[in-house]
């Protein structure tokens, strides 16, 4: 875990609302070893963020587990990466921000209609949130 560059720290959410309390609870914990700019320009899976944070934790990050939880879920969400194909709708939901509905047709089309080619074609799939889909479409691979 790294501590937030100055891009990082003054994100708004995109309605407005100031920076998620995770982005400072981020740089309270990680801030004494690098800058976030060389980890967080990189979007990560599941697994490598969690090797990220298992070897912090050895090299002396410190915070509690509810701490590590809380900036666990906000780099999936904010610089997490999905293969859409092999991505459980668990994963889906955490990493595109969709809800538990949307997550579960995607992989309900993807059963059915065989892997997603491109983009366009993920966004094919009947009464999806297109607009939560769209703010983090960087962050589905294929």
């Amino acid at each position: 875990i790294a501590a937030p560059s100055a891009r990082a720290t003054s994100q708004q959410a995109p309605d407005g609302s100031p920076p998620e309390p995770a982005v400072a609870l981020m740089a309270e914990m990680c801030n004494r070893c690098h800058d976030s700019a060389r980890i967080l320009e990189t979007r990560r899976t599941r697994m490598e963020w969690e090797d990220i944070i298992h070897k912090m934790i050895e090299k002396g990050a410190t915070g509690s587990g509810q701490d590590f939880e809380t900036v666990f879920a906000y780099l999936l969400l904010h610089h997490g990466k999905i293969y859409i194909n092999d991505a459980s709708a668990d994963d889906i939901m955490k990493i595109l921000g969709l809800s538990q509905k949307d997550a579960d047709a995607m992989t309900a089309y993807r059963t059915a209609n065989g892997p997603f080619a491109d983009v366009e074609a993920v966004r094919k799939v009947p009464g999806i949130d297109l607009k939560t889909l769209d703010a983090h479409i960087d962050a589905v691979a294929f």
